[in-house]
């Protein structure tokens, strides 16, 4: 009797068992099933053509005020069509900011519609320059533009015409980023740095052209004594000057052009 209870306990057991492995195995291929029409229809809905990028219409552009919109579409790594969802806004960000006229860019996605939005933050080009990329200008870090990425520059913007920058290299972009506002606030107008001969960088100020020699370190000493100077040419004409030699500013020095010989 005893054996017999034992008998039917496991066996009911065992069939409990084989209900709950069946019961698993279902919902393992449910549950697969499931993945897959999941998967299936989000790749379907992926691939729909509402959720493409199929022209510059679906780009929208924010904070270009020299940059023209037309030349800032052409800046847009983007080939069309470009599914929304493949599209990385950080790689296209920072693809886009190795333009030498963009300082930022933040680039956001929107579904409904499908766009995506591009808000820029632009350099300030602060002096013209000319280097061995051509003719150009310089923000306050010292990075170059080329004067071709302004083209066509909207109304109501305006560009620098001075201070100019002549012969700028990578070799004095910390002398600019250090120097600028000393020079800007300079009380002598200085209307061009000359940096074509790295022996002897030269300004052009209202007073006359004045040389500075090698060491560009002295520049903070060489404008104090500059500016010590304004009232020269009411002393010496200015026809008179050949240039103002401040390479040592403890021992400032003029050299005079000569006298035209008389008739």
């Amino acid at each position: 009797m005893t054996n017999s209870i034992v008998s039917d306990s496991l066996k009911t057991r065992r069939q409990t068992l084989r209900s709950q492995r069946r019961l698993k195995g279902w919902q393992s291929v449910w549950r697969f099933s499931v993945l897959c029409g999941l998967t299936g229809g989000l790749v379907w809905l992926m691939s729909r053509p509402e959720w493409a990028i199929r022209d510059q219409s679906q780009i929208h552009l924010s904070g270009n005020k020299l940059l023209s919109s037309t030349q800032l579409y052409q800046f847009v790594p983007i080939t069309y069509p470009q599914s929304i969802w493949q599209l990385s806004t950080q790689q296209l960000g920072k693809k886009m900011e190795t333009i030498p006229p963009l300082a930022r860019v933040e680039v956001t996605r929107q579904l409904f519609p499908a766009h995506i939005s591009i808000a820029v933050q632009e350099r300030q080009p602060i002096a013209v320059a000319t280097s061995d990329q051509g003719k150009g200008f310089l923000d306050k870090e010292g990075t170059f533009i080329a004067q071709s990425f302004y083209k066509s520059v909207p109304s109501g913007a305006s560009l620098p015409k001075s201070p100019q920058f002549l012969g700028f290299s990578e070799q004095y972009k910390n002398f600019w980023q250090q120097n600028y506002s000393l020079i800007n606030g300079s009380t002598v107008k200085i209307t061009t740095i000359d940096g074509r001969n790295p022996s002897n960088l030269m300004l052009l100020t209202e007073i006359g052209q004045v040389h500075l020699g090698s060491d560009i370190t002295q520049l903070p000493q060489q404008l104090k004594v500059l500016g010590q100077m304004k009232k020269l040419p009411s002393r010496v004409p200015s026809s008179r000057i050949a240039y103002i030699d401040l390479s040592n500013p403890a021992y400032p020095s003029i050299r005079l052009r000569a006298y035209p010989k008389s008739q």
